[in-house]
């Protein structure tokens, strides 16, 4: 290139609109999240992809305290461009509040419209992405700790928990293995069980009308997940001392003994990485298997989302980035990321083996998608409910759990969601 050549277009891209490093030079865009160490890794990488695309430059904040920055910064007045948040619940909050913009025209994948809100004027609308999900309701086991014939039904079609619970039953007297420890928030687990039981017994309307605050918890269908989680307390081999004190991530490991110690572990996708560190290394497939929650082609996810806080040009395009094909892969393709998308368009054979990418299919063939139950509902309740499970483990008694879903519908009445029948309050 002559030096007269090379003059002119230095010129032109001091003197003209036309991008000379990429179609987004001097654009940055801010993004403060709680990935760090392998997680934040993985995210830069999906980054450095959107970087590469349109050469705007993105300035990542990666720190477990992002939840009470993002306050902090909100109350002064300097939010970032964009953040992650870590429960539809806090979405909801935003989006009310009016803190948040609407991500209209982000792609809508499977499950439809999981991230709508109503924002201060009243209207619903879509307030953010999942950039990446776990799939919750997979009830684990063990193939070699089976007898061939509890093997051969839990290949076949399982129509009801009833009919699993009976599975289970016939293996092992006391079949659940069941740990609600959890440095952060214990008692989690034992929400992840009531949640499955609403959604695949009663179905997705009852369901919805329980994270709305708008169904008591002293109803029908309530009281009988409680219940049915009871049941699943009593079949536990250890005791409800041990269930307390044991963490979850550990709970699944008594499937390994020789002889196991439990047969039947109920936890989200991201519990394998727990299988894998286990004594004996176990393999996906080899060693630990999974069945679908039973009941109906419903799948409970957790997921991050993704809220716009400034609704600059940058931070659009990296909205609308994240949720593409190219974008999600990159998040499935990395080692340990247990990630899985929402986009249909994500081929199977992305996935890093085959019990992944039954997993993924579990999801994609769904008919109905709901974000875990827990996670929707306001703050105050959800800590309220996953006391409760603690509470009630601790005495599942008839007594006791009268007690505890009249204690929780005093909190629904005080958070001011849902249109509770004042006969309840």
């Amino acid at each position: 290139m002559t030096v007269r050549l090379l003059a002119a277009l230095l010129l032109l891209c001091a003197f003209t609109t036309v991008s000379c490093g990429g179609a987004g030079s001097g654009q940055s865009v801010t993004v403060l999240g709680s990935w760090t160490g392998a997680e934040g890794d993985a995210f830069r990488a999906v980054l450095a992809g959107f970087e590469k695309s349109t050469g705007i430059h993105v300035d990542y904040t990666g720190t477990r305290d992002a939840r009470a920055i993002l306050a902090s910064e909100l109350h002064d007045g300097t939010p970032p461009d964009t953040a992650v948040l870590a429960t539809p619940g806090d979405l909801r909050i935003y989006a009310a509040a009016g803190e948040l913009a609407p991500v209209g025209g982000a792609q809508q994948g499977i499950g439809g419209d999981l991230t709508g809100a109503a924002g201060p004027d009243g209207v619903r609308r879509p307030y953010g992405i999942v950039v990446k999900a776990a799939v919750k309701g997979l009830v684990w086991y063990a193939p070699r700790s089976l007898p061939a014939a509890t093997r051969a039904r839990l290949a076949q079609p399982i129509a009801s928990f009833d009919d699993l619970a009976k599975i289970a039953s016939g293996a092992a007297a006391k079949p659940w293995c069941l740990g609600l420890e959890d440095t952060s928030n214990s008692g989690w687990p034992g929400t992840d069980w009531i949640e499955d039981v609403v959604l695949h017994e009663s179905g997705a309307g009852v369901y919805d009308q329980w994270v709305s605050g708008n169904l008591a918890w002293t109803s029908d269908p309530i009281r009988n997940a409680w219940q049915t989680f009871g049941t699943v307390v009593a079949g536990t081999r250890s005791g409800t001392d041990a269930v307390l004190l044991t963490g979850y991530g550990k709970a699944g490991a008594p499937m390994f003994a020789d002889p196991p110690g439990c047969l039947f572990d109920h936890e989200a996708s991201f519990i394998t990485a727990f299988y894998g560190q286990a004594p004996g290394r176990p393999q996906a497939g080899r060693d630990y298997d999974f069945v679908p929650f039973p009941g109906g082609r419903a799948v409970e996810i957790g997921g991050d989302l993704l809220g716009m806080f400034r609704a600059t040009p940058a931070a659009r395009k990296l909205v609308a980035y994240l949720t593409t094909a190219k974008a999600q892969e990159t998040w499935i393709e990395r080692p340990g990321s247990g990630a899985f998308s929402l986009n249909r368009s994500v081929p199977p054979s992305v996935y890093p083996d085959p019990l992944s990418r039954r997993i993924a299919q579990t999801l994609a063939s769904a008919a109905t998608v709901r974000f875990d139950a827990s996670d929707s509902m306001p703050t105050v309740m959800a800590a309220a409910f996953d006391h409760a499970v603690l509470e009630y483990v601790s005495d599942p008694t008839a007594q006791r759990l009268d007690r505890i879903l009249r204690s929780l519908d005093q909190v629904r009445c005080t958070t001011g969601t849902g249109t509770v029948p004042p006969q309840d309050c």
